[in-house]
């Protein structure tokens, strides 16, 4: 399914390059800053294709929501907000909004797709260094090494950067060292690349390469303890923040307003205060636990 999706946005961004290209050639200096995430990113387009597929997309997205408005007028423009405020001036704003939308939503797409590859290969790195370590062992070529972390396509986006390496060694026909260097560069990981830094230095010294890739991966494995330890730590804090602030909290307004209510205090208002820690405060105090969690807890 993600190669699905790939292919058409490739698809589509070819399209769009071909259908603009005149006009977008002047003005990619500008969208210079996005060539990085795009290779790191994996999305198989270069700037002028991509920055192509954003113009066109902002584009269609204007026209549509501005068509749309248009055609549903006779039926929108009957509901009572359009009695104080402009169906022409919605319609307007309704649109360059969408169209800013889906401007910024292409424009932070590679960075949030590079960042999701990062997570996906740190989190695979140990198990993949492990398997390298012990291919490494039976004293078969470097390149073997990395047709094992391909083969299976066991380990994801570790994958995926092993069959560029490969790419590069029988298609492009580099030599191992500068395989590793453009691999190196091109990694969304910071860890991915000083391990391949750390191979090459290996490589051009006559190190031994098994007995890196041994350390290597008990570093990460190490690393990868502590983050779970800090995980389950912060857990364990989420926990007493969950119990303090939305299970005591809640009890404790509700006692006290009611307390108030019977002392004859305004009861419109204590109402109001509990109608906002109800219906408002509650839902918002758990919406913020579930990201907090789902930020801290070791991914699988």
């Amino acid at each position: 399914m993600a190669e699905e999706k790939k292919g058409a946005l490739v698809n589509y961004g070819k399209f769009a390059h071909r259908a603009l290209h005149n006009y977008v050639q002047p003005i990619l200096k500008y969208f210079e800053d996005l060539s990085p995430y795009l290779r790191k990113a994996d999305l198989s387009l270069n700037i002028g294709a991509y920055v192509s597929a954003m113009l066109l997309s902002t584009f269609i997205v204007f026209v549509s929501v501005f068509g749309v408005l248009v055609f549903f007028y006779p039926i929108l423009s009957t509901f009572s907000i359009f009695e104080n405020v402009s169906y022409f001036m919605f319609t307007a704003i309704a649109s360059l909004l969408s169209m800013f939308v889906t401007f910024f939503a292409f424009w932070l797409y590679p960075s949030f797709k590079t960042s999701e590859r990062k997570r996906k290969i740190e989190e695979g790195l140990p198990a993949a260094v492990d398997t390298m370590a012990t291919i490494a062992g039976t004293g078969v070529p470097p390149a073997v090494i990395f047709w094992s972390l391909v083969e299976y396509r066991r380990h994801g986006e570790i994958s995926r950067e092993a069959e560029k390496i490969l790419n590069d060694l029988e298609l492009f026909g580099l030599d191992l060292v500068a395989a590793l260097q453009r691999a190196a560069l091109r990694s969304p990981s910071p860890s991915l690349s000083e391990m391949l830094w750390k191979m090459i230095a290996t490589i051009r010294t006559g190190g031994d390469l098994k007995d890196y890739l041994y350390i290597e991966g008990t570093k990460l494995r190490e690393r990868e303890r502590r983050k779970i330890e800090a995980s389950i730590d912060s857990l364990g804090m989420i926990a007493e923040i969950y119990v303090t602030a939305l299970i005591l909290a809640p009890v404790f307004v509700i006692i006290m307003t009611s307390i108030m209510g019977l002392m004859g205090s305004s009861t419109g208002t204590l109402l109001m205060v509990q109608q906002v820690t109800v219906y408002i405060g509650l839902p918002v105090g758990y919406a913020i636990i579930l990201i907090m969690i789902d930020q801290v807890q070791p991914k699988v």
